[in-house]
């Protein structure tokens, strides 16, 4: 048996009907940025809207998701308070954001570090850039990794159980010409070691995203600057990506990565 079946088997085992409706729920709106109303979450849950009412009262009233007008609902920011709490986030955001305000000072454009959550980026910390006009990604926003510079460059650097365990639940997300798009994106940027590309979303910026490694050499992270050119900008892009390289580099280090403490130790030699 494989540890998926194993798993299924666990849900069977010790299943609890309300928690994983409320799991679902949560789910779903975690995928959907600009909310579902009650009947959209019914109908992608195969479930009644009784069924589900009183759950989603009890969320809300719990503070983990949000009504607006019209009856729509949406994650609120509970979850991610929540998760800021867990001590070795927490302590990857605290190493992380002098690193990051550094880059955005000298190169004078916005950073913003994201950790994978399933088959989601989740952003996790974010600097603005000193100068006037400026792009940059909300804290706490979620993004799907798949159609991401953060998220593809995660991907590519998970171990290859990791890797085999996010593709298996990207492809319940996706179809087969998706899934094989997503494969040849992440053996490329694999081969290369970061991810350089003009922005999917917004026309004229190019992303930067280097990895962020730890100790034991696993993907911990990924450190992004969404390159704004424009008149009077402190720094080329050539000149923000070897910025944004050498902060990834050394936000590596302070996490214990061995790789990146000699890489710098013999460049101050």
């Amino acid at each position: 048996m494989s540890a998926d079946d194993d798993g299924v088997a666990a849900i069977a085992r010790y299943n609890v009907p309300a928690l994983q409706k409320g799991l679902d729920i949560l789910e779903l709106l975690a995928s959907a940025p600009a909310g579902l109303n009650l009947t959209a979450i019914s109908a992608s849950l195969g479930r009644s809207t009784g069924e589900l009412y009183r759950l989603i009262q009890f969320l809300e009233g719990r503070g983990y998701i949000e009504r607006s007008p019209g009856d729509v609902y949406s994650l609120s920011m509970q979850l991610f308070h929540l998760s800021h709490e867990h001590p070795p986030l927490r302590s990857l955001v605290a190493l992380a954001v002098p690193f990051m305000e550094q880059f955005a000072s000298a190169a004078g454009q916005s950073c913003h570090l994201g950790v994978l959550s399933r088959t989601n980026v989740t952003i996790v910390a974010q600097i603005d850039s000193p100068l006037p006009i400026r792009y940059s990604v909300r804290l706490g926003a979620q993004f799907p990794a798949w159609e991401t510079s953060s998220g593809l460059l995660l991907c590519a650097m998970l171990s290859e159980a990791a890797r085999r365990t996010f593709m298996t639940q990207l492809s319940r997300l996706v179809d087969d010409a998706a899934m094989a798009m997503v494969e040849t994106k992440i053996a490329e940027i694999a081969s290369r070691g970061y991810e350089e590309r003009a922005s999917l979303r917004i026309a004229g910026i190019v992303n930067l995203s280097f990895p962020i490694l730890d100790r034991n050499d696993q993907i911990a992270a990924v450190l992004t600057s969404p390159y704004l050119p424009q008149r009077g900008s402190l720094a080329s892009l050539d000149d923000v990506r070897s910025l944004i390289a050498d902060a990834a580099l050394r936000l590596s280090a302070a996490l214990g990565n061995r790789a990146a403490r000699l890489s710098l130790n013999e460049d101050v030699a």
